[in-house]
């Protein structure tokens, strides 16, 4: 009986082994595409997908509140969001809101657009704040003439405080642009798109564009003074 109840643990356990396997490998490796400016672009193959996603990292010497500003300020649109033709809020609040956004494509292929939620929230331990973007099935805006809307759009901006008084910024997203669009294109898109728009966010910042922003549902990290 003893026998019989080992054997059957043992087999047990290589059947929890094996299922678990996949969970693991379901994430392909990420692999550096650019590197340039302080700037990191990476990008991976998603399941199911012809398109890859991509994944920006950077670091700013800016508060959370302030790179927030920047993300949600309509100016962004052509400030800091690469390529972007228009960023509306459609309905909603600071922390959650439907959101607008078209953004252009080199000719012959039409501009995309897409109606996302967006919304924030803040880790109450490491402070680290992030920006979820996710396409919603919503008629509430008609994509224009010649505009293509996207069907499927997921992504997030990730604030994260550093030790240093720095943040760092990670920006990653995944989408499907619909329609017919040359491999070329695509490939463009998925490293200017986030180096571009990181790159201008440093600049944003260098400028101390919205420097003095603050917002009663964000905690910033407490720094030391110098000595």
């Amino acid at each position: 009986m003893i026998k019989t109840q080992t054997i059957f643990k043992i087999l047990l356990g290589c059947i929890l082994i094996t299922n678990a396997l996949p969970l693991f490998s379901q994430a392909p490796e990420w692999s550096e595409a650019k590197r340039k400016k302080g700037i990191q672009i990476l990008t991976r193959p998603v399941a199911g997908s012809n398109i890859e996603e991509f994944l920006g990292k950077t670091e700013v010497d800016a508060s959370i509140s302030q790179i927030i500003a920047l993300l949600v300020d309509p100016q962004s649109c052509k400030n800091l969001y690469h390529q972007c033709k228009e960023l509306s809020v459609l309905s909603g609040s600071e922390k959650k809101s439907s959101v607008y956004l078209r953004n252009g494509a080199p000719w012959p292929v039409n501009d995309r657009d897409v109606i996302m939620d967006r919304s924030f929230e803040q880790n109450e331990k490491t402070l680290t704040t992030t920006m979820k973007m996710k396409r919603l099935d919503s008629n509430a805006k008609a994509a224009p003439s010649g505009v293509t809307r996207m069907p499927a759009f997921e992504g997030y901006w990730k604030l994260i405080p550093l030790a240093n008084g720095k943040t760092k910024i990670e920006y990653q997203a995944h989408f499907e642009p619909g329609g017919s669009v040359p491999q070329s294109v695509i490939n463009m898109v998925l490293t200017d798109t986030p180096y571009e728009t990181l790159l201008n966010l440093k600049s944003l910042v260098e400028q101390g564009k919205h420097k003095e922003a603050k917002y009663d549902w964000i905690k910033e990290p407490v720094t030391n003074p110098a000595n």
